[in-house]
């Protein structure tokens, strides 16, 4: 941040009267709203901190920490009695008082922007540290940062400033989120887009490395035909035996490799059950090969939605902010997505679409797009009766976005698990239900 580009700032923010809520937005960015429906954005990241337009821009997740509870409780609809910048130095202070309390009760949020030493920081009139977004203690610093103890000013800076001017303070603004939104978003996309190349990337090794079902077939026959020679010349074998020498039923010389048995009775047994697993493997290996193979198709497409995602709001429904999985979650046989307290588990195939099925209860919600192949979703309701319009929603788009890649408007059924009927495999019939139409919108290219 320049100098200049904060006194601007400075005279700007003077023309406001109230400071209608203060929030964290990110574990480094402060939304703070005013008066005239404005509201601005502070990133307090170390060596990239910066200021822009946060009028639409709304928090991915909650924080809880006491500095947020502090935040918000000493800065809904205060009163603005200044803001300036003490000492001319890259340092913001707005000096609140709570509007209606029973005695006035003045506060100071300290916004330092110096580079090295970025931080937030609630005062007392006193100048007495409330709460700050970092905490420094004495082991790091001469400047302690903590509860309770007093602020001490930052050495002045005895450098040159740089010069410049901005006449349209709202339009720089705008500028700087316009930017910001871009560059966190192509971020965003490499991020991902990593992640699920990665996944494909597995899954196509994993598919690549199954056996072949000639061979396997090949397999079945000569542990077959190795069982009845074994089982023929039973008589001739001795415990200690490592390979049978012999015939085989043609007349050809071949040797059998035995394993240690305790009991060579066992020995027709046991490459019979070989036979049987090779047999058995070569006929399932095309189930084993399309559950692969749909699943790399279901990474593929998130990975296509992801790249034509217009906003940070679209790349946070398909990939939320990390969460603790649980065990359950672990074993789940699906991909789970996040919607605030709900979770939402999708089918990539057709046997973890059955999986979903049969694993959901009575009371959650089901979706599926209307009339058209699709991945199914299930809603966890956990003995929740209403589930909020906006996770419905949320949860139709998920639908979508596992689904289809093409831009166009997506019906998308959904009802209460207990109204839908499997018919065979993931198929199914279903009745009672409401539609929600989604609009996939076409990527605009820049």
């Amino acid at each position: 941040m320049k100098f200049y580009e904060l006194e601007a700032l400075v005279t700007y923010l003077k023309r406001f009267r109230l400071l209608k809520k203060a929030e964290r937005i990110d574990d480094n960015v402060l939304r703070l709203e005013f008066d005239q429906k404005r509201a601005v954005g502070f990133d307090l990241s170390r060596g990239q901190s910066e200021i822009f337009d946060a009028t639409g821009v709304r928090s991915a997740r909650s924080y809880h920490a006491p500095f947020d509870t502090l935040l918000k409780k000493r800065f809904s609809n205060a009163k603005i009695l200044n803001v300036s910048m003490p000492r001319g130095d890259k340092i913001i202070r707005f000096e609140t008082q709570q509007q209606g309390a029973y005695k006035a009760r003045r506060t100071v949020l300290q916004l330092e922007l110096t580079g090295r030493h970025t931080n937030a920081i609630i005062l007392d009139e006193e100048g007495n540290v409330l709460e700050a977004l970092r905490h420094v203690d004495s082991d790091a610093s001469y400047r302690i940062v903590k509860p309770g103890s007093p602020l001490a000013p930052l050495p002045p800076y005895n450098g040159k400033r740089s010069e410049g001017a901005i006449e349209d303070v709202e339009a720089w603004l705008e500028e700087k989120a316009r930017k910001r939104r871009e560059s966190r978003l192509e971020r965003l996309k490499a991020r991902h887009a990593k992640a699920l190349q990665k996944k494909i990337d597995r899954l196509e090794k994993e598919l690549r490395s199954l056996p072949d079902r000639t061979k396997l077939e090949a397999d079945a026959r000569t542990y077959a035909e190795q069982a009845s020679l074994v089982l023929a010349h039973l008589h001739e074998i001795r415990p200690y035996d490592t390979r049978l020498q012999t015939q085989d039923f043609e007349g050809r010389p071949v040797t059998v490799e035995l394993p240690p048995l305790p009991n060579p009775r066992r020995l027709g047994e046991h490459f019979y059950n070989l036979s049987k697993r090779a047999a058995a493997k070569a006929e399932n290996l095309h189930i084993e090969q399309e559950n692969l193979q749909s699943r790399i198709g279901f990474y593929r497409r998130l990975l296509e939605n992801l790249r034509q995602a217009r906003s940070e709001e679209e790349i946070h429904l398909l990939f939320p902010p990390r969460q603790q999985r649980r065990k359950k979650e672990k074993r789940a046989q699906c991909e789970i997505f996040h919607i605030g307290d709900y979770r939402v588990l999708v089918g990539r195939n057709e046997r973890e679409n059955v999986w979903v099925l049969k694993n959901a209860r009575a009371g959650d919600i089901w979706l599926h797009l209307k009339d058209r192949p699709s991945s199914h979703c299930i809603i966890q309701s956990n003995g929740r009766k209403q589930i909020p319009r906006e996770v419905l929603e949320k949860a139709a788009a998920i639908c979508v976005e596992t689904s289809v890649t093409q831009p166009g408007d997506y019906p998308v059924d959904y009802t209460y698990r207990r109204n839908v009927k499997i018919t065979h495999g993931a198929h199914v019939n279903y009745v009672d239900y409401d539609t929600i139409t989604i609009r996939k919108q076409a990527r605009t290219e820049s």
